[in-house]
């Protein structure tokens, strides 16, 4: 054994103990492959299910790149894109946080003609209200209203993620500050949406967004909501009553799809009616 691999071991074996290993860029390079095979392998089997994605060389490298988003989840959005690229609309995206999930929408609807519609504060999240309670304290806080103004991300991250696939400034909007109401989110709002990703954390911007993109949902048309039933007991309660008064009468206006919590903690509605 080599000098250099002798110290390789005795390094790792003294550093496992605190989680860290040493790797060479050819472990890299074979994790990265190995990841992009089963991006390719998973990639075909959609198609066999009947949904066609579109060839992409950054689609793997984006999803090995994601914070918060499981790349399990993150194909539901890339499936829900393809889905909706015959729909008559633009994209949106609530709740950017790094910008690596934009960067990953972005690349997905780089071919077509649809903007991308960015909003966030910028300003970490906003006062927790009544109607969310603390479920899971994933940064061990104690209690829900300690949460507010954490998870705060620089504006400059999400514009270096979209400059980083040359996704043109043109072909985006960034809309900063909270969202308060809906008469100010209509404002902003393009006139249609084919898809819109919802990572607003509570209840009350939460169902301000779902009312306010129902009115320029089509049918065909998809919005995925993060964190259902996760972190804020406020995300499901906007879900599900959106959807029951949605799906009150005689026909159901949406079909809402909660995966196995494996796969993410999300839910997908899809327009039908």
């Amino acid at each position: 054994m080599t000098f250099v691999k002798m110290t390789k071991r005795a390094l790792n074996r003294a550093l496992s103990g605190f989680g860290y290993q040493i790797r060479g860029r050819g472990d890299d390079e074979v994790q990265r492959r190995n990841f992009e095979n089963l991006s390719l392998a998973y990639e075909h089997r959609l198609g066999v299910d009947g949904v066609k994605l579109p060839v992409s060389a950054r689609r793997h490298e984006l999803l090995a790149r994601l914070l918060g988003t499981p790349p399990s989840e993150a194909y539901f959005i890339v499936e829900a894109l393809a889905r909706c690229a015959s729909v008559a609309g633009d994209v949106c995206e609530f709740g950017v946080a790094q910008g690596e999930t934009s960067a990953l929408i972005a690349n997905e609807i780089a071919e077509s003609p649809k903007r991308l519609h960015l909003f966030d504060s910028f300003q970490g999240l906003p006062k927790p209200g009544e109607m969310d309670e603390l479920k899971d304290d994933i940064f061990s806080l104690g209690s829900m209203a300690a949460y507010e103004g954490k998870m705060s991300c620089a504006e400059d991250m999400v514009l270096a993620r979209l400059a980083a696939i040359s996704f043109s400034e043109d072909r985006y909007t960034l809309h900063k500050g909270y969202i308060e109401s809906e008469a100010s989110l209509l404002i902003s709002l393009p006139k249609s949406v084919c898809f819109a990703y919802i990572d607003f954390d509570f209840y009350e911007p939460i169902k301000v967004v779902l009312n306010c993109v129902h009115q320029s949902l089509p049918i065909g048309g998809i919005m995925i909501v993060d964190d259902y039933d996760f972190f804020s007991t406020g995300v499901k309660k906007a879900v599900d009553a959106f959807c029951s008064h949605h799906n009150s009468g005689e026909q159901a206006i949406y079909d809402l799809v909660v995966p196995d919590a494996v796969l993410g903690r999300f839910a997908v509605l899809t327009r039908v009616g």
